[in-house]
């Protein structure tokens, strides 16, 4: 680890994109939070369905997509064998990412918690409530198991890990923050007041989304690193082709 931060410091381009999701997560993520409740409004107003940092997870999505593309391309026609054998794992990555962006967009996951409800007649309650958090969640269990299944193929791009592995820690924060802004459990055991447990809920939800943008950015970091290293490798690769 020690050694990569040392890489990290050197390696300009990586990190002043970092520096740039850095800071474009964090400003849009405050001027959401800070700016509803300075003109009176709860402070997951923004985070809401339909409000803009919605729009902004949407498109952090889509960009990490397109750069999982963008490697699915270099791979598929890459000088190194050892690049080509990933083409399966990069289309599948590309396509979780561009269906994730959709399920953000169009609320796939809730519109399955809704049928859920209808099919097996499920009363609506705070219980049932946690349904599309199950959902969500096997989303993470099929992705984790999947990498865990090509873990071989992956070590090729440990350098990027770190960026991953800070993705997959915001995620989990922003599963838990979830799970507790679907009831007033955690709430009640913070503050006394009625008034004031939903204000802490409302709080919680948007630290959730807030978390989720973070995570999100992180990800563009983890395909944009992995691009990095590809290039770098064909880019070898091609040279050793040329003096055979």
């Amino acid at each position: 680890m020690k050694s990569y931060w040392l890489t990290f410091s050197e390696d300009s381009p990586t990190k002043r994109v970092f520096y740039q999701i850095l800071f474009i997560d964090s400003m849009l993520v405050t001027l959401a939070m800070f700016g509803a409740v300075a003109t009176g409004h709860p402070p997951d107003l923004h985070f809401r369905e339909e409000g803009f940092l919605t729009y902004v997870s949407c498109l952090q999505l889509v960009i990490a997509a397109v750069i999982a593309g963008k490697i699915f391309n270099l791979v598929k026609g890459s000088s190194s064998q050892e690049l080509v054998k990933l083409k399966t794992f990069w289309l599948v990555i590309c396509l979780g990412l561009t269906f994730l962006a959709l399920d953000d967009g169009f609320e796939i996951h809730e519109e399955i918690d809704f049928l859920l409800h209808d099919l097996l007649n499920i009363t609506q309650n705070t219980l049932t409530d946690l349904l599309d958090d199950l959902i969500v969640g096997g989303y993470i269990l099929l992705s984790l198991l999947y990498f865990a299944f090509k873990r071989q193929q992956i070590h090729l791009f440990r350098r990027s890990l770190v960026f991953f592995q800070a993705g997959c820690v915001l995620t989990g924060i922003m599963v838990i923050l979830d799970v507790a802004s679907h009831n007033y459990y955690l709430a009640s055991l913070v503050v006394d007041r009625a008034a004031d447990r939903e204000v802490f809920k409302q709080w919680l939800g948007a630290w959730e989304d807030g978390a989720k943008i973070y995570a999100e950015g992180m990800f563009i970091m983890t395909v944009y690193k992995c691009r990095q290293i590809v290039k770098s490798i064909d880019a070898r690769a091609a040279v050793n082709k040329e003096q055979l």
